[in-house]
């Protein structure tokens, strides 16, 4: 065990000193707060403060990227986002990005006015409140340090709604002082939203969550010594893989009984403590699996009553509430292979291609369909399309030698004809094609046709909605969509932070694989149908019931294979009244809210259900999940 830790960190500290190096061509329409009028210096001895709050007033609800190159660079104040004409348009599509995770450093003065007392804390950079309205949120590559004598300093407050992250960024307590690493709990309304590749060293907190409402997906973090808890949820719906603890306190806490977590590969490492406390303590839903916390005491303190906790310090898989399913079923999960989502190389900007060289507008005016495909054919390896709004009259095609779409932060409308894509994948050279960072309107037109054997990254795009003609593999990561999606026999896809709003049958697999991490849902009718021997596996989320009368059953399945982590919250709506249909060899049958049976109702959660686990297979051929210790990525693009 010990050479398997020591392995691993010695993996992770090689991956996050990976450089990146993220540079856009000057016509992507980026802010770089170093140029005119900002004039930022980045020195580490010139308080940027304003230079870098002008940057993000002057630029409100617009996709920009306000860009900050390799640099410390010394605030003295809140960073805050820009506001709005109104509150629909206040503090959202604003993203800050660095040109490297370790290069580029935002630090609190030391001693800095206003962020030295705890009972006030303060953040360094705050990026909104109020209602659901701040969506393309974004902090990218980048490093934010609080500085010494800044016990009130919190390192990021967070806000995003349905597509929106927080990625490769590096979050440290000067002198392990400050409150909370990455805040995600101080406002009502936060998320869905995606924290990957997110690093915290020290404050009391590394990541708070909290709220009933509206989820959030986490992949790839790492804790180092906080001071109260690594993780510390009230009430959120949090869905992690790959977490990474090295602390003597306890790595995560589940404090509230409305809190509902989906742990999924964590390396939890104990250091010595006067009074050792466990690795997790739930006192409300807990769905764990290959959990390994060498040097704790106790791997799970289970407060719930209902079952007893884990002593590890390996756990194959630990549900805190009964297990339920209606036929005959393994008391496991089904244990789909969370295959990592590719990644293509960046490259450097002087080998894209963009529509503007070839006739483009990019104002919203003008059909630049013509002109990204002649980009594309240029035989560049990146496409950007600058920030501003595309019109597409008529599909692209992603062929030759094309790997990455990037749409610095740009808006695509589509006017193809009805069934046409705006977008289709075929066959070419590279073997994995990125789309990413794009907001797509109008969110009832078809997006993109997956037309190829090859596989398609679709990321932190909005109104993002797919066909699939071709054999190849589908990946989504931060992703919102308002149309249905269909998974044909044979394919797969896997999704990390999927919000889908839309009325009827979200997801139909439909003899296809689907591996979730993290799914939001709105609106009445079934939220994935597998059936036609598909396999699904569900791993955390929430089933935000609102609308109508719901008739139709949550989730069904029809002779396939299925398993699901999930808690409901009915706001300004109806509660599902049948969680569960289903099928196997013509008989059917239902779980209603009330359970299986009469001896075993499901749990209430805030007046609809919490689901830890559901299985829904005949276990033929299923194997029982093994206690590895995970490779947490820390580093990406």
């Amino acid at each position: 065990m010990r050479r398997l830790i020591r392995f691993f960190c010695l993996l992770s500290f090689a991956l996050a000193a990976r450089a990146e190096d993220i540079v856009f061509p000057p016509d992507a329409g980026v802010v770089d707060v170093t140029k005119s009028p900002y004039f930022a210096k980045g020195d580490g001895k010139t308080d940027d403060t304003e230079a870098i709050q002008q940057a993000l007033l002057e630029h409100p609800n617009g996709n920009k990227i306000i860009y900050l190159p390799n640099g410390t660079y010394l605030i003295s104040a809140t960073l805050r986002w820009p506001g709005g004409e109104d509150e629909e348009k206040a503090e959202r599509a604003t993203v800050l990005q660095g040109q490297s995770r370790a290069g580029t450093v935002i630090r609190l003065l030391d001693y800095a006015p206003g962020f030295g007392n705890s009972g006030r804390p303060r953040p360094m950079v705050w990026t909104g409140d109020g209602q659901a309205f701040h969506q393309r949120n974004a902090v990218r590559n980048l490093t934010l340090n609080s500085g010494q004598g800044n016990a009130g300093a919190i390192g990021l407050q967070f806000m995003a709604n349905g597509q929106g992250c927080v990625r490769d960024v590096t979050i440290i307590a000067g002198g392990r002082s400050g409150l909370i690493g990455l805040d995600l709990a101080y406002e009502d309304h936060i998320g869905p939203c995606l924290i990957q590749r997110v690093r915290v060293e020290g404050f009391d907190v590394g990541i708070a969550a909290a709220n009933s409402v509206y989820s959030m997906t986490m992949e790839n973090i790492e804790l180092v010594d906080q001071l109260v808890a690594g993780i510390r949820n009230r009430g959120q719906a949090v869905s992690i893989r790959r977490l990474r603890s090295t602390n003597s306190v306890v790595a995560l806490q589940n404090t509230d009984a409305t809190g509902f977590v989906t742990l999924v590969e964590a390396a939890l490492q104990g250091l010595p403590a006067k009074r050792p406390p466990p690795a997790i303590q739930n006192k409300g839903f807990l769905f764990a699996r290959q959990i390994s916390t060498p040097g704790y005491t106790n791997a799970i303190e289970n407060r719930t009553g209902f079952v007893e906790g884990a002593s590890g310090p390996e756990v194959r898989e630990f549900v805190s509430h009964p297990i339920f399913n209606i036929f005959p079923a393994p008391q496991y999960a089904l244990f789909l292979p969370a295959e990592e989502t590719p990644e293509v190389p960046w490259d450097a900007p002087g080998a894209w291609a963009g529509p503007l060289a070839f006739g483009g507008k990019g104002d919203g005016a003008h059909d630049d369909s013509a002109a990204i495909q002649a980009a594309i054919d240029s035989g560049a390896a990146t496409v950007y399309l600058p920030n501003g709004v595309w019109k597409i009259q008529h599909p692209v095609e992603l062929r030759k030698n094309v790997r990455r779409i990037i749409g610095c932060e740009a808006r695509v409308v589509a006017e193809v004809p009805v069934g046409q894509p705006a977008f289709r994948l075929v066959d070419g050279t590279a073997p994995v094609v990125t789309v990413e960072r794009l907001e797509f309107q109008p969110a009832q037109r078809l997006f993109i046709e997956q037309g190829s054997n090859r596989k398609l990254v679709l990321s932190s795009c909005e109104g993002v909605s797919l066909s699939w003609t071709g054999k190849g593999d589908v990946f989504l990561e931060d992703v919102s969509s308002r149309l249905p999606w269909t998974i044909p026999a044979g394919r797969r896809l896997w999704a990390r932070q999927l919000c889908l709003d839309c009325n009827g049958t979200k997801i139909l697999n439909d003899g296809g694989q689907l591996w979730v991490l993290g799914l939001k849902v709105e609106l009445p009718g079934t939220l994935i149908d597998t059936r036609s021997g598909g396999k699904t596996e569900l791993l955390g989320g929430l089933c935000f019931s609102n609308g109508t009368w719901k008739q139709d059953p949550m989730f069904r399945i029809v002779d396939a294979s299925a398993t699901f982590s999930l808690s409901e919250v009915p706001v300004g709506g109806y509660a599902y009244q049948t969680i569960v249909s289903e099928t196997r060899r013509g008989v059917t049958r239902q779980m209603t809210s009330r359970g299986p049976s009469q001896d075993q109702p499901l749990p209430d959660h805030l007046g609809g259900i919490a689901l830890p686990l559901y299985t829904g297979y005949d276990g033929i051929g299923a194997v029982a999940p093994k206690t590895v210790l995970p490779n947490v990525k820390t580093s990406g693009n």
